[in-house]
């Protein structure tokens, strides 16, 4: 992958006519750039392979074409699930209606003021520091009878969920990963999670670890706990569960979205439909809406 050419010498590519890569994307990242041109420069033949592409208009796809060449084959997820190759995905939007019009009145005209940025910190404190948004997330992980991964950003709230599901749910084994979490330990927890016997296994893991390159086959849920609109990031997040396994029916993802009242549109609901539109939609995945009053 272009993560491991930095442990590389320049030297070790300047002899090889022909190199292929994963996770080409990655090749956006200025620091990639530099290295890749000095050392792909001398192959005649580069191959690039990539889940999630840039878009089309961007300068990082640009930045791509100029290192692999240009974009020949385009495969979109729902061909490969209809040859059978990758697993089924249906999208369950879980839609938290908190009620709290006051609330949501404040951020809006925080936003209306042009202060996006406070508004968008705001509720995403109000999310992360409710506790019936904690006892959703319960009610929702005791029903899992399967291994399932729910994934965070904030590394602060990701240990705070962990703690507590561990703390109340007592017929599932628990596990946590983030940037702290020594490889070893990491490359243990994975193997665990592919076990299937005894009770279910829940991983409680952060977007940055879990969310490219990491591939379990027994994952049958993903839950996301944090909020996020970038196409990349939640396609490479989906990907984490489409390898094939036998006690594998379909792959489900939980996306938990806030709507803090509905009278007001706010930042939270508006990445969940730009994730809906742009996303979900544009890969065929089924989505199905559920509300919910917490």
């Amino acid at each position: 992958t272009y993560q491991s050419l930095v442990t590389y010498p320049k030297e070790f590519f300047q002899k090889f006519d022909v190199v292929v890569t994963d996770e080409s994307h990655s090749a956006k990242a200025k620091s990639l750039d530099t290295i890749l041109t000095k050392t792909f420069g001398k192959a005649q033949y580069r191959i690039g392979l990539s889940g999630t592409y840039p878009n089309v208009n961007s300068a990082e796809y640009l930045t791509i074409q100029s290192l692999m060449g240009p974009k020949l084959v385009n495969v979109k997820s729902k061909s490969l699930m209809d040859k059978g190759l990758i697993s089924d995905v249906k999208i369950n939007a879980m839609i938290l209606n908190y009620g709290e019009h006051d609330f949501a009145e404040r951020v809006h005209m925080i936003r209306k003021r042009g202060d996006g940025q406070k508004a968008y910190l705001l509720e995403r404190e109000y999310a992360q520091k409710s506790l019936r948004r904690k006892v959703f997330f319960r009610k929702l992980i005791e029903k899992f009878n399967n291994n399932s991964l729910i994934l965070f950003h904030n590394i602060e709230y990701g240990t705070e969920l962990f703690e507590y599901l561990r703390d109340n749910i007592t017929d599932k084994y628990f596990y946590y990963i983030d940037g702290s979490t020594s490889k070893d330990k990491r490359e243990v927890i994975k193997k665990i999670m592919e076990n299937t016997e005894d009770k279910p296994k829940i991983l409680v893991a952060s977007f940055g670890t879990f969310s490219t390159g990491i591939n379990i086959r027994a994952i049958m849920n993903i839950v996301f706990a944090d909020s996020f609109k970038s196409d990349q990031i939640i396609r490479q997040s989906i990907g984490r569960g489409l390898r094939l396994h036998i006690d594998k029916a379909k792959l489900i993802v939980f996306d938990v979205v806030d709507l803090f009242h509905t009278a007001y549109t706010n930042i939270l609901y508006k990445q969940y439909i730009s994730r809906r539109d742009n996303i979900y939609k544009k890969q065929n995945f089924t989505v199905n809406e559920v509300k919910i009053k917490i």
